[in-house]
């Protein structure tokens, strides 16, 4: 089942606000067209707002952090292992510089070196709840195993040359 949620109801806030704190964990991935780039790497959500900002720790070499772009669009990639729910959230990314701006548990003074403080507002969102194998009767599998070998998955990948 999937479904496309927009911030444009509290219900749908809260509940992408829930599922952020309850996965904790996401691939984070910056898009930036500059020749210094943020790495990919997983990422520990520390909080997310009630304004649609997910606020994380990302690691960067410290010494070319000041020349990264402040403002950027950027992806988070929430997985819950042997849950099977899946939240895929892209948006404005930006690198907190002030410390007036990080009102929470983490002191923008107190930072490692090779890590930077990064609030994501949230444009789009998509929430995908899989069902577990196990959950599934021996009936369907055997449809889903037969379907699967006559048309494909649906989500594969094709690398055209």
């Amino acid at each position: 089942m999937i479904n496309n949620y927009t911030l444009s109801t509290d219900e749908n806030l809260g509940f992408l606000i829930n599922k952020t704190q309850e996965i904790k964990k996401a691939l984070f991935k910056a898009d930036i067209n500059s020749p210094l780039r943020l790495p990919n790497n997983i990422i520990t959500t520390i909080k997310t707002d009630d304004d649609g900002y997910i606020w994380f720790l990302t690691s960067c070499n410290g010494n070319y952090a000041k020349s990264i772009d402040k403002s950027f669009y950027a992806y988070l990639e929430y997985y819950q292992k042997g849950g099977g729910d899946r939240l895929h959230i892209s948006g404005r990314a930006s690198i907190v510089e002030s410390s007036s701006e990080a009102d929470y548990s983490v002191d923008k003074n107190k930072l490692p070196y090779n890590q930077l403080l990064i609030k994501l507002k949230i444009f789009e969102a998509e929430y995908i709840d899989e069902k577990p194998i196990v959950a599934t009767s021996y009936k369907e599998t055997i449809r889903n195993f037969f379907y699967y070998m006559l048309y494909g998955h649906p989500h594969r990948q094709f690398d055209i040359k």
